[in-house]
């Protein structure tokens, strides 16, 4: 009798394996819980590719589906805003505002391929429609105390406008042909005269990125302590070294002062503001300038290495005075005072 019952309990042991493999793993545990993981493809957003490995709301897959963290600045990246309250829940609306200023988290440690997030709970609404989560096939999600939507048709292109594609070696792309980056502040810089020039080489247009505090300028390799309390600013001046008069053309290209910190190899973009660069008259052997502040350097910044410049076109367009003909010069050369970045170390 006891060899039977060891026979039959080995017997339902080895039925119930055949049937964990054959039955589906339920789409969520009884608390709430699902398994996700983070995109195996590249993910870009508004022309700036993103990585999941050290964000600290990274973009996830749930049931074949890429999820959308709803950041405040994710959101208004794409032109949504955004409200929550205990009795309405999460509200999402589609109003394509512009922005100018990106603030971007990430951990220095990588996250882990596979996570757990929790369907989310309360009310949902998108453009004044309510969402029954409960019964959504790919619902709204929580992770890290942000809510996640999913990138399907319905959600990405008919309710929020986005232009939406996949393939497989572009990954996803997501934009938004109708909320612009740019900048929130007009030019506020100046036009002067220089003395002597030195490191530019043979360029007619030379430009040079610097970094300051209220204790002076800031040099790549400096060790900088109490950041919080300096007043940090990063400067540009473009010198007119072509011998003539000219005017600065604008071309359609947003200039942008960004931040990035450097975690291994990688540099992970944590800070984006677009800035207004200068267009109009600038004679010959002078210069123009000016600053840009952020609030980036305000906050808890983790210690570490950090690169800051400005992404700019390949090639300045200008006329020289009393010509109409439209000139190109190329941003970059061979002048080894001319750059566009500076890093430092944050302790």
């Amino acid at each position: 009798m006891k060899k039977l019952w060891i026979s039959l309990l080995l017997a339902a042991v080895l039925l119930a394996a055949v049937l964990l493999r054959i039955l589906p793993a339920p789409a969520a545990q009884a608390d709430g819980t699902v398994r996700v993981s983070l995109p195996g493809h590249s993910v870009t957003v508004n022309g700036q590719t993103v990585s999941s490995e050290h964000s600290r709301y990274p973009f996830l897959v749930y049931k074949d589906i890429t999820y959308f963290p709803m950041t405040y600045y994710d959101c208004r990246l794409l032109g949504l805003s955004t409200a929550w309250t205990k009795e309405d829940g999460l509200t999402v609306e589609k109003n394509d505002a512009s922005l100018s200023e990106y603030v971007r988290e990430v951990q220095s440690v990588k996250n882990e391929r596979v996570q757990q997030a929790r369907i989310a709970e309360g009310p949902v609404t998108v453009n004044g429609k309510s969402i029954d989560n409960s019964s959504e096939p790919y619902p709204v999600l929580s992770f890290r105390d942000v809510a996640y939507f999913p990138l399907t048709w319905r959600f990405a292109v008919e309710e929020f406008g986005w232009d939406y594609e996949f393939d497989d070696a572009a990954g996803l792309t997501v934009s938004d042909p109708k909320s612009a980056f740019i900048p929130g502040e007009e030019w506020d810089g100046g036009i002067d005269t220089y003395g002597g020039l030195m490191g530019t080489g043979d360029m007619k247009l030379a430009g040079m990125f610097h970094m300051s505090g209220h204790w002076g300028g800031i040099s790549p390799g400096d060790h900088l302590t109490n950041i919080a309390e300096e007043d940090i600013r990063s400067s540009f001046y473009l010198y007119n070294v072509t011998g003539e008069d000219i005017r600065l053309l604008e071309d359609g290209f947003q200039w942008e002062y960004q931040i990035y910190r450097v975690i291994g190899k990688r540099e992970e973009l944590v800070y984006r503001k677009a800035i207004p660069l200068y267009s109009g008259e600038i004679p010959e052997s002078h210069w123009m300038y000016m600053d840009t502040s952020d609030s980036y350097w305000k906050t808890d910044v983790p210690p570490g290495e950090y690169r800051c410049g400005l992404l700019h076109p390949e090639n300045y367009t200008y006329q020289i005075l009393g010509d109409e003909q439209i000139l190109t010069e190329p941003t970059e050369g061979n002048g080894y005072a001319v750059c566009f970045s500076t890093s430092f170390t944050v302790e």
